[in-house]
């Protein structure tokens, strides 16, 4: 995925990721940590979508947000997965990315 430029790798092995911001306090941990990426001014959720793959597709799932998940400007409705595509942009709270398929 990619957000400003930056590129944010899928952690290698796993079939499920969490998106999210860290909080140590509340022992929040996500897979893909959006703090020094803009999360917190951005609205990103400490738990706010999952990425995994079902079948060969690789699904986003908003984890119940408070500002919501979107693909292509469309808001996903939480806890049910959406397909991703190569070129698809994901929008958590204000916070872009782009998902580009290898």
């Amino acid at each position: 995925m990619k957000t400003s430029g930056l590129v944010l790798p899928l952690p290698p092995g796993k079939n499920e990721v969490i998106i999210g911001r860290e909080d140590p306090i509340s022992g929040i941990f996500p897979d893909i940590d959006l703090t020094d990426h803009g999360g917190d001014r951005g609205g990103v959720s400490r738990r706010h979508a999952r990425l995994f793959v079902r079948e060969g597709v690789l699904l986003i799932e908003d984890l119940n947000s408070k500002n919501h998940t979107y693909v292509n400007g469309l808001r996903l409705t939480p806890g049910v997965p959406h397909p991703l595509g190569d070129g698809d942009e994901i929008r958590l709270g204000r916070v872009k990315l782009d998902y580009y398929a290898r």
